[in-house]
């Protein structure tokens, strides 16, 4: 994928995936305003608008519950707003921003092994892999936070070489390197994940349009659609199963302290 390129602060940065993820969150804003406005404890009361936010609320909330259980609602917002992030940032790049290249103003970059700069194809922001990264690394941060904030001390001693018994008695730790290669291949998988299948269909879908520009190519690109809903769960269920780990793993740390 081709970025448009931009300096902030002295750094290089994509500046077409900065937009578009602040896009896409103020459409998420938006749609939050949209579908809460008017939110009535009745019932009686209740619109399409009211039921489609709570549905989608009950649904994010189950899921948090069934993995992290009596913790849970530490979390429906942060595992929510993952999954809703993800979701309009995948969609986003499905919209044939290609076409814009009939415009004359429309933006061109320049491109490996082209002469002159080609017409830029818009991105989802989930294609570039620095915000995937950032968000597995998010992921991962709440994680270890998770545990420090149920076993304190006794999670944090899961990562260094040496830990220290009841009785003072300093013991080697083997598990360490175990715990600190999760730190490191847990976001790689994540981020790799979601990075790669985005820009596998935006590429299939790019190749369709430019061959049946006249036929905007439905089959494809219901298919991607249903591909984005499954790589937000996908990223969403194990962020969730990364945090329920951390907690119950705390939970037993203290359980073990106390017998």
């Amino acid at each position: 994928m081709h970025h448009i390129n931009g300096q902030i602060l002295g750094n290089t940065v994509n500046i077409d995936t900065l937009y578009f993820a602040w896009g896409c969150m103020a459409v998420i804003l938006l749609c939050s305003a949209f579908f809460t406005a008017g939110i009535s404890a009745d019932t009686g009361k209740y619109g399409v608008r009211q039921h489609f936010a709570e549905s989608l609320f009950g649904f994010i909330r189950n899921l948090v519950r069934d993995q992290i259980g009596k913790r849970a609602n530490d979390y429906v917002f942060f595992i929510g707003s993952i999954f809703i992030f993800i979701l309009t940032s995948y969609y986003a790049g499905l919209i044939p921003w290609k076409l814009g290249a009939v415009f004359s103003w429309w933006p061109h970059v320049a491109a490996h092994g082209h002469h002159a700069a080609v017409p830029w194809h818009g991105a989802s922001p989930v294609a570039d892999i620095n915000l995937p990264a950032a968000m597995a690394m998010i992921v991962i941060c709440v994680y270890v936070a998770s545990g420090i904030k149920v076993a304190g001390w006794k999670y944090v001693e899961t990562f260094l070489p040496i830990r220290f018994s009841q009785k003072g008695w300093a013991m080697l730790n083997p598990m360490c390197l175990i715990e600190l290669m999760d730190l490191v291949v847990r976001p790689l998988t994540l981020s790799l994940r979601l990075f790669a299948n985005t820009v596998a269909g935006e590429t299939l879908l790019v190749t369709f349009i430019g061959f049946f520009w006249f036929v905007l190519p439905l089959p494809i690109l219901g298919f991607e659609l249903a591909v984005g809903l499954l790589q937000s769960f996908i990223f969403t269920i194990l962020a969730t199963v990364y945090i329920a780990t951390a907690v119950q793993h705390a939970e037993h740390l203290l359980h073990a302290e106390a017998h």
